[in-house]
């Protein structure tokens, strides 16, 4: 479709240049539509509204297992890496959930020596590596593009223990939305 063939059409097709028109208007819908939920999808907005912690508990609450969330982080990392890490916890509660038989789960993050650390714990079974195809080896390529690191520590018989460090600073406290503090 062409808006400048819809132009011409005005005058000696004006039916045909309102549907036209018409299927322009539906069309760029669509299009607003999808990437609407692709700039939800790299940041959520309850990134925006409430930063990583708050954020990370909603995702806690939806959780099928009993997950216990801490934080401790002063200020806010950059968008990119809170983007990151929500959407790496949320990968490994996944993994936790269908994989791991596990029965509850934690989640630390705080900041320290310039880096935001993550460490998800989980009681279930043990015994989880990166494959080829797998989460956690997405994990580990996302978090490679911020120079961030993943370390698993998950012995046959369990815990699984999985530390994400992602190179940043912090913004003001004053930053912070009021709802995402310490908990």
């Amino acid at each position: 479709m062409h808006l400048g063939m819809t132009e011409n059409l005005v005058e000696t097709n004006p039916k045909a240049a309102r549907d036209m028109l018409t299927e322009a208007r539906e069309t760029t819908r669509q299009a607003l539509t999808e990437l609407r939920d692709l700039v939800r999808g790299i940041h959520p907005p309850v990134l925006v509204e409430r930063g990583l912690p708050g954020a990370v508990e909603a995702l806690a609450l939806t959780h099928h297992l009993p997950i216990t969330v801490t934080t401790h982080l002063p200020g806010r990392p950059p968008d990119p890496v809170e983007s990151a890490a929500y959407f790496a916890i949320a990968e490994l509660l996944t993994n936790t959930a269908k994989h791991a038989g596990a029965t509850q789960a934690r989640i630390h993050i705080n900041h320290g020596r310039q880096r935001l650390i993550i460490t998800v714990t989980d009681n279930g079974h043990g015994g989880a590596t990166p494959t080829p195809e797998s989460g956690l080896n997405g994990i580990a390529r996302r978090l490679d593009s911020f120079d961030g690191t993943m370390n698993i520590t998950s012995p046959t018989g369990g815990p699984t223990i999985i530390t994400l460090e992602i190179p940043c600073a912090l913004s003001s406290p004053k930053t912070l939305p009021s709802s995402a503090t310490d908990s």
